[in-house]
């Protein structure tokens, strides 16, 4: 966000598209549908099963797209899978930070972004090149701010309801249509 307006996202035309996800393989190279088909003879129907239902977390470890599961399994398909989507993550914080032209601060929310310090630990080591210096205890504590006072860049931990937001919007957007008609 510069001046309260998104200049960019890691969503494409799908959901598929930015930071792998629990089921979702985020940024996936082309060549891999075409593959499906050719060499699996996969059916679109079949390939977007695997692209909505069983890739990412989930695909990667073959155990759990639910972080926690992967957290605690000693399994190195678990760990691969968490690998990458550290990777991932901090992966777009580069790029992000790129179009950005810089960074003030980071947001941590939702699911693992609220819910998994030693994920929101490991994303801030990578992405220590920004001047982000995390504060072990208030990450621990989930904040709400997370780095240490000296850091150049500061990182919070905010809750989000995305339902409300949710209710909130399609609210505002009945009240606007009614004032149209």
């Amino acid at each position: 966000m510069r001046e309260g307006r998104s200049i960019d996202t890691t969503m494409g035309f799908t959901t598929l598209d930015g930071l792998l996800m629990g089921t979702r393989p985020g940024t996936l190279d082309p060549g891999a549908v075409t593959y499906l088909m050719r060499e699996h003879a996969m059916s679109a129907a079949k390939i977007e099963d695997v692209l909505y239902h069983r890739s990412g977390l989930a695909g990667v470890s073959g155990i759990s797209s639910d972080m926690r599961t992967l957290l605690a399994s000693g399994d190195p398909h678990a760990r691969e899978a968490v690998d990458l989507f550290v990777f991932r993550a901090a992966r777009e914080i580069g790029a992000l930070t790129a179009s950005l032209e810089g960074l003030d601060g980071l947001v941590f929310t939702a699911g693992i972004g609220e819910h998994a310090p030693e994920i929101r630990s490991r994303i801030c080591a990578r992405c220590a090149w920004l001047g982000i210096t995390l504060d072990e205890h208030a990450n621990d504590a989930a904040g709400p701010r997370i780095t240490a006072q000296a850091s150049r860049i500061h990182v919070y931990v905010i809750p989000t309801d995305e339902e409300r937001m949710i209710a909130e919007h399609t609210v505002k957007q009945i009240g606007q249509t009614a004032l149209l008609n």
